[in-house]
């Protein structure tokens, strides 16, 4: 069982490099990298550095054998990590936001909607997994 709440979601998150058809090494440590920095700077130039590629090369492999990009990833992510944020009352969607790293609570508003379809204040009644799942139901292309 995990110990913390951040384990907990990774935990919870499991599944989704297979769901999200992140088949190689370089896609599942990236989605490694974003998971383990969600609650602080989650920019893919940070994330290329860390597996030491090119920004460019990270974004042309991520999205590579029908994966959704890698933006689109970090959103998935932030969000899922919101609908479990803000599942407790004690936190607001400003909170959330600022704790996630967004603009503001618009933009997480707006990643909701993109991700998952909905506003930020129903993510909790999906949860992390059915946020994952709404997004992975034809949520993954930045158009379309």
């Amino acid at each position: 069982m995990p110990r913390t709440a951040s384990a907990a979601r990774v935990a919870t998150l499991a599944g989704a490099p297979r769901l999200l058809r992140l088949t190689d090494i370089l896609q599942e440590r990236a989605w490694g990298e974003v998971m383990r920095r969600i609650g602080g700077k989650l920019r893919t130039t940070d994330i290329a550095r860390s597996l030491k590629v090119s920004r460019e090369h990270l974004s042309r492999q991520f999205g590579a054998g029908g994966a959704p990009n890698l933006k689109r990833v970090i959103d998935l992510a932030r969000a899922a990590t919101a609908a479990d944020l803000l599942a407790n009352p004690g936190y607001s969607v400003r909170a959330v936001a600022r704790i996630l790293g967004f603009a503001s609570a618009s933009h997480l508003a707006g990643a909701a909607r993109r991700v998952a379809g909905v506003s930020a204040r129903e993510l909790p009644r999906l949860g992390p997994r059915g946020v994952l799942a709404a997004f992975v139901r034809g949520r993954t292309r930045s158009r379309g």
